[in-house]
């Protein structure tokens, strides 16, 4: 599902800072729970209310949808939870080593050409870093509908320093400490089973 894109949502941006982390501020946080890819963020919105104590993180490069999320926050009034709009990758070296306690990555984009296989957030690159960045015992939760990618992620798995706990074919949604994002609805309403996987470092 591409996002049309909603030219409110740059200025909007840019008029809410208050909801929003620069790359400067990742020097020195620590304790977070981060959301790669959030897209319009009803997962980061849901977990945030669902957990108040916690603090969460949605990096999304989609500028529509970082800025409906953005508004989300804003209107919502919650203060644990903030977005940033940016690449990933620009991100996440700019995090200390084990500052995550969970990474959470939903729905990522399959990129289903093998020439752009590097790209995939499950790739070897990206994991290497994921494991800097947790915290000892910290979990990578990965969810997609998309078998090809989740048979592919497993075997970079394999070849990653991470440690499997669970893995389901058909997860029900029934963990107490997840929330359903919007492609997860839609999804389950079409029957599509959903694939999901946690890792711990």
């Amino acid at each position: 599902m591409r996002t049309k894109n909603k030219p409110w949502t740059k200025p909007y941006l840019l008029e809410h800072l208050e909801v929003q982390l620069s790359n400067d501020d990742f020097s020195s946080i620590q304790d977070l729970y981060l959301e790669i890819g959030s897209g319009k963020g009803d997962f980061l919105l849901k977990m945030a209310f669902n957990n108040p104590s916690l603090s969460f993180i949605g990096v999304e490069m989609n500028t529509t949808c970082a800025g409906i999320t953005a508004k989300k926050l804003v209107e919502s009034g919650i203060n644990n939870a903030k977005i940033v709009c940016e690449d990933a990758i620009n991100i996440i070296p700019l995090m200390n080593d084990e500052s995550v306690k969970t990474l959470f990555l939903n729905f990522s984009d399959p990129w289903p050409k093998k020439r752009h296989h590097k790209r995939r957030l499950t790739s070897d690159k990206f994991l290497n870093e994921y494991y800097r960045i947790l915290v000892k015992g910290g979990r990578l939760i990965f969810k997609t509908d998309n078998v090809d990618l989740f048979n592919d992620s497993l075997e970079y798995f394999e070849s990653s320093p991470f440690k499997l706990i669970s893995i389901t074919n058909n997860y029900s949604g029934d963990d107490p400490f997840d929330a359903c994002t919007e492609y997860e609805a839609k999804f389950r309403n079409e029957g599509t089973l959903i694939n999901r996987v946690i890792y711990e470092k």
